[in-house]
């Protein structure tokens, strides 16, 4: 038993020594670049990959049915851009028609430039596609925001130059907010406002903390991207085109 704590002595005190005085450098780094797919991995577990190959057939026939189409592709852009305006327009679609005669009827609709993960191709539009453009599981929600707090939306739509919006134009001048049309008519600090945005932003994400100041939130009950579903089943078969309006004008 004393040789094996003496040993242990032995080691541990190496250890500490090397760890306080021993230096290492680095002579050299050379870098490969090996490609990995299922060509070359040597190990496949044939047993495995029958098993799951009925699940991913459905998959595969599920996720690559063709849902809809467009004309051209539509990518996202800052201050604006057609993906910017499709999604938001989509979105606020379905939900207004949702709480048409709710007091929550969204008045505009705010999402995240960075929650739009990949541009619509033109064409053939599957199920795929809009996983991909939308991967998250964010929630609508609706968030009522004062006069005050909307200024606060304005000044960081400034700020990050632009986010996707919808129903609404905002005008800056010199670098300051100028005003602002929702649903046609001008901007009232006196009232409030119902923005329809993800509960991803209204927990101030991607730095929208004026969120965080709503009085009140509504959660609607669906997913951003089951929003985008029902809006592309709505057009039973029809094209699926963006506005190429300009949402967020800045005049130096």
């Amino acid at each position: 038993m004393r040789i094996k704590y003496f040993i242990f002595f032995i080691i541990s005190t190496f250890l500490i020594s090397c760890s306080q005085d021993t230096e290492w450098t680095i002579n050299s780094l050379d870098g490969n670049y090996l490609k990995v797919d299922s060509a070359n991995s040597p190990n496949q577990d044939e047993k495995m990959l029958s098993e799951i190959a009925p699940y991913k057939q459905k998959l595969d026939s599920a996720m690559g049915g063709v849902i809809t189409f467009t004309d051209k592709e539509y990518f996202k852009k800052k201050p604006n851009g057609t993906l910017n305006n499709l999604v938001c327009d989509m979105v606020f679609d379905v939900i207004e028609k949702r709480y048409k005669d709710s007091p929550y009827k969204p008045d505009l609709c705010l999402l995240n430039y960075g929650g739009l993960r990949r541009p619509l191709p033109k064409g053939e539009i599957t199920k795929s596609a809009i996983f991909q453009l939308m991967p998250f599981q964010n929630e609508s929600v609706i968030c009522r925001l004062s006069g005050k707090q909307m200024n606060k939306m304005f000044e960081y739509l400034l700020k990050s130059n632009g986010q996707p919006i919808a129903n609404m134009t905002v005008y800056y001048k010199e670098g300051q907010f100028s005003y602002a049309l929702i649903g046609g008519e001008k901007f009232d600090s006196t009232k409030t406002y119902n923005v329809l945005t993800s509960d991803y932003t209204a927990k101030g994400g991607d730095r929208m903390n004026f969120f965080l100041e709503a009085d009140t939130l509504l959660l609607c009950g669906s997913l951003l991207r089951n929003d985008l579903f029902t809006y592309i089943d709505e057009l039973k078969g029809g094209q699926l085109k963006a506005s190429e309006e300009d949402r967020i004008l800045i005049e130096q």
